[in-house]
């Protein structure tokens, strides 16, 4: 693979020649010492660079690999993960992995196969004896060499996610460490306790492939083949007949019931050295589990003990005591708008597109957001698409507003200059018309304009904090985020400004409200006398309220009269199950997942169906809520995406190359996708992830946000 443009040419000494490949936590590299040596240079990911986690795991993996290094494994020559970009060196190994000479060549003979069981039988007793645990063991992590006298051998590589038996390293993300289908089922359920049985387990998988080409617990996702893992029994397919009692016993759900590596090493030893033809079995397509054979998913952790500490969106919330205050605040309206911050005529909008029709003259188009050379304007993710146009903020310009049909500048509002000692930035709330962002005196307030003509409506002077559109108001924060559990909020009249009521929250959260049915608002009482209050969303009067559910629990959303909360496991930021309570009766119940989820957003509800996008494992799942059941999930190959949004019977996702993903919500298959509107060669996996802001759909035609700037592209067929 040849070199890219922001790829190293020199790592710690090594001249860098060529890509070998790209795994989860870094780039392989063939590399070249001054003397010549040929070596593989793992180099960590820009992202993970600075992630202690991710630092101290690769601190393990060079452990690890030192203390394995032998006749099977590629010997460590050198590293530094102490680097700017921690990275390690091992003696390359020229050969093909086993997944790639099964996928090019099929399964392998008797010969070959009896071969790859007994050098990785041996390879996993040297690796237990070094009291290492390897954790991935699959056909891409194993290495079949190539050359005079080598044919064939096998070096078992990659143990970034290997775990020494003295290491203190805990998995903090939520990850799923290891790749279903050929991990064994405790990694879904007891991540924290592996031993070396489960790398027994794969190795039963690995031979099950490299004899069938397919894995034991294959189906067509993910999710559903770590839920055959953990509840189904493998199927075997052709596996020889001499080969089953012994892979059988490896796949045992059980880990006290498998064989040690050293004992599989034994039994190998004793298969015959030829597979008479009466004991070959006819070769079995690997079976497809449906969707509806799905009972109860797997066990999931314990309840965890604490709060998960983090400053993420998803925010644990506590809770909090309505309190009715007296008194005026000074939140200041202001229905004027000074010349001094309009650049471009306002009626330059006034031809706005009516919401769910094409713009006239509409044609693909992108727009990276360029500063102009004599001004320094530099956008970040703060755009919200609309059928109006594509408004953005920044910390230059206040609002402005893209052409539907063409992405090019309708009008801009411009930002004071004023120097202040901090600016917060938030992506501008579009509604019915009506845009409201920060304001540009830079004050910390918030300003409201007409999306069509530019003209600025209204100001709130701050500083303030949050706002939303919600339940036919704009919900504002007026206390600025700090230590204090009491803020002040009140509702305004959108197009006006009037101020409708104003009280007062005892709590944590910087967002306790929920958009209710019909002109209300849903408020998180807990951690007082209440629980979920429902509230007139005009008048601030409390209609009735429910008692929540007990735990150290995050209302996650409220969508159609019920709410969901995820439950934290103790301080990983993870987790692993979802409770769905009826705002109405309070009746609530639970979903269990079959592994541990790191939520990034708040979920997707559309009728009775939840989509989570799982931020750890870089997947997005569905899950029927009302018979709390897992639906599917999408391929991990997919990696990492922007949120999901539901138009006319789609989910819709973009993706880090600027594409945008249709997928069917029943089945999460792909139906199609755009053409990637940027070029993105040679672009860092920094500038390529795709805004938290999902796609829009208006008029057949969509809308994306992403890393290298804002684009429109038509609906996929």
């Amino acid at each position: 693979m040849t070199l890219r443009e922001n790829d190293p040419r020199s790592v710690g000494g090594y001249r860098i020649e060529s890509r070998i490949g790209t795994g989860g936590m870094g780039v392989v590299y063939l590399g070249r010492s001054a003397s010549g040596r040929v070596v593989a240079v793992k180099v960590v990911h820009t992202r993970y660079a600075d992630n202690a986690e991710f630092r101290a795991r690769f601190r393990q993996e060079i452990v690890a690999a030192r203390r394995v290094s032998g006749a099977f494994t590629a010997p460590v020559v050198d590293a530094d993960p102490e680097a700017e970009r921690p990275w390690m060196a091992t003696a390359f190994v020229p050969g093909r992995t086993l997944a790639e000479r099964v996928d090019e060549a099929g399964p392998l003979d008797w010969h070959a196969l009896r071969r790859l069981g007994t050098e990785l039988a041996e390879a996993l007793r040297e690796i237990h004896r070094a009291e290492v645990v390897h954790r991935d063991l699959k056909p891409s992590n194993v290495l079949l060499l190539e050359g005079e006298g080598d044919d064939g051998a096998v070096r078992v590589i990659d143990f970034g996610i290997s775990r020494a038996a003295d290491s203190d390293v805990r998995t903090q993300t939520g990850m799923v460490m290891g790749s279903p289908p050929f991990m064994a089922p405790e990694q879904f359920s007891r991540p924290h306790e592996v031993g070396p049985a489960v790398d027994v387990f794969s190795l039963g998988a690995v031979l099950v492939y490299a004899a069938t080409g397919h894995s034991p617990f294959e189906a067509e996702n993910a999710y559903l083949a770590a839920y055959n893992t953990v509840h189904g029994e493998p199927v075997l397919g052709g596996l020889p007949e001499p080969l089953r009692p012994l892979v059988s016993s490896c796949l045992a759900k059980e880990p006290a019931d498998r064989p040690t590596s050293g004992e599989v090493l034994e039994r190998l030893a004793g298969l015959p050295e030829e597979l008479p033809d009466e004991e070959r079995t006819d070769t079995e397509q690997p079976s497809r589990v449906p969707v509806t054979v799905l009972s109860e998913p797997a066990t999931p952790p314990s309840e965890p003990k604490r709060r998960r500490s983090t400053s993420r969106l998803w925010a644990a919330l506590a809770g909090a005591t309505l309190l009715v205050v007296a008194g005026a605040a000074s939140v200041t309206v202001v229905n004027d708008d000074p010349a001094s911050t309009v650049d471009q005529a306002d009626q330059a909008g006034s031809q706005a597109t009516p919401s769910g029709a094409t713009p006239a003259g509409w044609k693909p188009w992108h727009n990276a957001l360029e500063p102009d050379e004599d001004e320094a304007m530099s956008f970040g993710p703060a755009c919200t698409p609309d059928a109006l146009g594509v408004f953005c903020s920044s910390e230059q310009v206040a609002l402005m507003r893209l052409n539907p049909a063409t992405g090019n500048v309708d009008w801009t509002k411009s930002m004071s200059r004023k120097q202040v000692s901090s600016f917060s930035l938030s992506e501008p709330v579009v509604h019915e018309g009506l845009v409201f962002v920060n304001s540009a005196d830079r004050s910390e307030g918030v300003d409201a304009f007409d999306g069509r003509t530019g003209k600025r409506l209204w100001r709130l002077r701050g500083p303030l904090g949050e706002f939303d559109h919600l339940g036919g108001v704009l919900v504002v924060r007026l206390d600025e985020l700090g230590t204090s559990d009491t803020a002040r909020y009140a509702a305004y009249e959108p197009r006006t400004g009037e101020e409708l009521w104003r009280r007062e929250l005892t709590a944590t959260s910087s967002s306790p409200f929920y958009e209710g049915p019909e002109g209300t608002l849903y408020a998180d009482l807990r951690g007082g006398s209440g629980g979920i209050a429902r509230l007139d969303a005009r008048t601030g009067r409390t209609l009735g309220s429910v008692e929540a559910p007990k735990g150290d629990l995050w209302l996650a959303t409220v969508h159609d009269g019920t709410a969901y909360y995820a439950r934290w496991e103790d301080d990983t930021g993870v987790s692993a199950a979802f409770f769905v309570q009826d705002l109405g009766s309070g009746k609530t119940r639970r979903i269990d997942f079959p592994w541990s989820v790191e939520p990034e957003a708040p979920p997707l509800v559309h009728g009775d169906t939840m989509y989570i996008f799982d931020y750890g494992n870089e997947t997005l799942l569905a899950l029927d809520v009302e018979r709390g059941k897992p639906l599917w999930t999408s391929s991990r190959e997919l990696r990492v995406f922007s949120e999901p949004a539901f138009h006319e019977g789609r989910l819709y996702v973009t993706m880090p190359d600027t594409s945008i993903l249709a997928l069917d919500p029943g089945t999460g298959k792909e139906i199609g996708r755009t053409s990637p509107s940027f070029d993105t060669q040679g672009r860092s996996f920094e500038e390529l992830t795709p805004s938290s802001v999902p796609p829009l759909l208006a008029g057949g035609v969509l809308y994306g946000v992403s890393g290298p700037g804002i684009f429109s592209v038509a609906d996929v067929p």
